[in-house]
């Protein structure tokens, strides 16, 4: 899928999302507006806005909200990477520095919290609470996933319950916001709503199975360095797959030996494959994405046939697609 291909079907309105952010972004600060004009350069592909833009359109008639929805979406995706990559002291991220690393953590956590405060503000100049609480309950969300995630990652004792609690906090929790909210927004009635949440929420689930496949897969080129979560000691789904299949004896032998391995020992990832291979966790992972793609496909059923309906689908059915 060329995703530059769907963002032709609401070009006029990502380049009004893209004018909102960077007129909402200036600043007196000679240094912030360095760094943001370095984030405008290295923009990633702004799935977040694009699909919230297709729901507007999908589902009734895009306002002043509607683009507020795609550009606060995009702001506080963008606040998140920002503090993950001091969180995770990264060097790069999409094959470019990270700010953190360009310019200094401290920069990098500042204006994240920049970019989240803008993004608020946004919002609450539209005195509309329902349309603040779905991304206020996003942020929340936001900082409950990652904690819970670093918990999870001393104890080791993910579940597939846990992981998905994780991920739809992690992941869907924002898509939740930018599509249900722009489909509000819209002026679409409850029930559609409703449903563009359901879809929101099984797509993000179905997103975020998808990259950590990825993590698990170092032949393919996605930019993404594969080995980095078992790094970080986190249990994604390919891994918990694989305990689950293998049985409690062999699966505390691989636990204790991941808990056991030092930062930068060269067997922890090697092994970590091997044991994921041998019991066919990420065919197992990739049976869970398939489902959570479907899921997010009949939930779009409640909506009249459209060009923004069909892209969103197409979203779905891209992220749902076999990877092996």
């Amino acid at each position: 899928m060329d995703i530059n291909e769907i963002k032709d079907s609401v070009a006029p309105g990502l380049r009004r999302v893209n004018d909102l952010i960077r007129s909402t972004l200036e600043s007196e600060v000679f240094l912030l507006n360095t760094i943001n004009e370095y984030l405008h350069d290295i923009k990633g592909k702004q799935l977040r806005p694009l699909l919230s833009l297709l729901s507007g359109m999908a589902c009734g008639t895009p306002d002043e909200k509607t683009y507020r929805c795609a550009a606060v979406a995009e702001m506080i995706h963008t606040a998140t990477l920002l503090h993950d990559d001091v969180a995770d002291d990264a060097p790069q991220r999409r094959g470019s520095q990270t700010v953190q690393s360009r310019f200094s953590p401290a920069s990098s956590v500042l204006t994240g919290d920049y970019w989240l405060a803008k993004a608020l503000s946004l919002l609450v100049s539209q005195n509309d609470n329902k349309l603040m609480g779905f991304y206020t309950k996003a942020v929340q969300d936001l900082s409950e996933g990652e904690l819970l995630q670093m918990q999870k990652a001393t104890s080791l004792d993910t579940t597939k319950e846990d992981y998905l609690s994780i991920i739809s906090k992690k992941t869907s929790s924002l898509f939740i916001a930018a599509i249900a909210g722009a489909a509000y927004s819209a002026g679409a009635p409850e029930k559609v709503v409703n449903c563009m949440e359901r879809y929101a929420y099984h797509l993000g689930v179905a997103f975020q199975i998808r990259d950590d496949i990825f993590d698990y897969m170092p032949d393919l080129d996605t930019g993404k360095n594969a080995g980095t979560d078992i790094r970080e000691k986190k249990l994604t789904l390919p891994l918990i797959c694989a305990l689950n299949t293998a049985g409690k004896e062999r699966g505390n032998s691989i636990l204790s030996f991941i808990k056991e391995s030092r930062e930068g020992d060269p067997t922890l990832v090697q092994r970590t494959f091997a044991f994921v291979d041998e019991y066919d966790g990420v065919g197992c992972a990739q049976s869970v994405l398939c489902e959570h793609s479907d899921k997010a496909i009949e939930a779009l059923s409640i909506l009249e046939n459209s060009v923004y309906k069909f892209e969103l689908e197409r979203v779905a059915r891209y992220v749902g697609e076999r990877i092996i």
